[in-house]
């Protein structure tokens, strides 16, 4: 656990992860193109839920992914305030969204193609980094979320200390794709930008689509 004032950053339950998918769709709602697109309707019944599903499968299936959950006491009761993943990552991950994802999540065919041309590239960077890693591998910081109600309490700053810590612990490298407004958390935790704007090549077909503005950023081990 870490502890940031009266925030606690814990691992969550499978029974927590429904409220943890609505803090990440009301987190980002429309502004973050990525998460629009990984997310399908993410902010409808049926997005939530299959945004549920995906993430349940995911922790069910991945032993190097950590699931965490930042919580508050309110009125005496747990309130779930963000979710963070981690997944320490020892293989580049696959560069064809198929051997990655279950493809059905994008049942339009034109989501689908735009989806994975945006994940060819946005697994350049942390498979670089895998691969400079010597085999030790990599953190990778996949996901974080804060409750827009919840924000500037420490929830973001405990999710990714939880991370740093155990980065430093195996002596390897933490690694994220920063937004703009994330910026600033990871900065404070000892993340440094390695790639000031992260290049999506998506081609003509979809040059009218919204692109991710990500920026990559890696933090040394602290030992």
């Amino acid at each position: 656990m870490v502890q940031t004032g009266s925030v606690s950053a814990v691992i969550l339950a499978d029974e927590d992860i429904p409220t943890c998918f609505q803090v990440v769709s009301l987190s980002f709602a429309h502004d973050k193109p990525f998460v629009d697109i990984y997310f399908p309707n993410h902010d409808t019944p049926h997005g939530q839920a299959q945004g549920s599903e995906r993430l349940t499968a995911w922790k069910r299936t991945s032993k190097d992914s950590t699931f965490l959950k930042a919580v508050i006491q309110e009125d005496s009761q747990e309130q779930i305030i963000g979710i963070g993943i981690w997944t320490l990552m020892k293989t580049a991950p696959p560069a064809e969204l198929e051997k990655a994802e279950n493809i059905e999540a994008w049942p339009d065919e034109a989501d689908r193609e735009f989806m994975a041309r945006l994940w060819k590239d946005y697994v350049v960077p942390r498979s670089q980094a895998v691969e400079n890693s010597n085999g030790k591998g990599a953190y990778v910081l996949e996901l974080l979320a804060v409750h827009p109600d919840y924000q500037r309490l420490g929830a973001g700053t405990a999710l990714v200390q939880w991370g740093t810590n155990a980065a430093d612990e195996l002596g390897v490298q933490a690694v994220v794709e920063s937004s703009p407004v994330g910026r600033r958390v990871y900065q404070k935790c000892g993340f440094h930008i390695d790639i000031e704007e992260m290049r999506f090549d998506v081609g003509e077909r979809f040059a009218n689509r919204r692109k991710p503005l990500l920026t990559f950023m890696t933090r040394e081990p602290q030992l």
